[in-house]
């Protein structure tokens, strides 16, 4: 039994550990983001700029196609005014011609704003493009250290979490299961040691004599009334 007991305080041990080293992975990240805060947001913006730049050369395309269909009515219908027989055909046609022009009109005029529009655009995702990279520029040794030290942290929580279940699997499964559903949702100890008066390491609840003596034996694994820690005879 004392066996068990030591196994099973070097896999609370462990756990320990692993809890310390899980706080110290976790601390990267806020830390990285708040690093990379100005990176991300000149990301976010250059993206934004290059959508709006798709969408405003598929408007120019769009608009062009446009202009061009009107053009094409434009001449079939002024050779329907050539062939025109009488006043009234003619000036059926012209109307036709007028609204068609005054249509294309308003096309070549959106033609030139969206062009317009999509050479500034052009212009400015050059400049995020610039300002992205000198924010990158700035923080990658910085980045490059944490990232490092994150990265060894992880490792190292890895390693113990290996050294955790290779622990774990030499234990009996019954104490294997009551390990671990003491240990879930706890943050004080599964295990602790009965002090010399007798009580328990964890609660100072003082244990029935008859209970003292059975964790002395160290016979079975037997637990604190008061606070279901496993105790064991320091």
């Amino acid at each position: 039994m004392q066996e068990l007991h030591a196994a099973l305080l070097e896999l609370q041990e462990l756990d320990t550990e692993i809890a310390s080293a899980e706080m110290r992975v976790q601390e990267y990240a806020p830390r990285l983001e708040t690093l990379e805060g100005p990176v991300t947001a000149a990301e976010k913006e250059l993206e934004a700029a290059r959508v709006r730049l798709e969408d405003l050369r598929a408007e120019y395309i769009r608009l062009e196609r446009n202009a061009q269909q009107k053009e094409e009515k434009l001449h079939a219908y002024q050779e329907k005014l050539n062939k025109a027989r009488t006043s009234r055909d003619e000036a059926a046609v012209r109307a036709e011609l007028s609204l068609i022009g005054s249509a294309l009109e308003a096309d070549r005029a959106d033609i030139r704003h969206v062009g317009d529009q999509t050479t500034r655009t052009d212009i400015k995702v050059d400049e995020l493009q610039k300002i992205l990279d000198k924010a990158r520029d700035a923080i990658a040794d910085e980045r490059g250290e944490l990232i490092s030290g994150r990265d060894a942290a992880q490792l190292e929580l890895d390693q113990l979490r290996e050294r955790r279940e290779n622990s774990a699997v030499r234990l009996d499964p019954q104490s294997r299961r009551l390990y671990e559903r003491l240990r879930v949702g706890r943050s004080r100890m599964v295990l602790a040691p009965m002090t010399d008066e007798g009580a328990c390491g964890n609660c100072f609840n003082v244990l029935p004599v008859q209970e003292q003596a059975e964790i002395r034996r160290g016979e079975s694994l037997r637990r604190c009334e008061g606070c279901g820690v496993i105790l064991y005879a320091a």
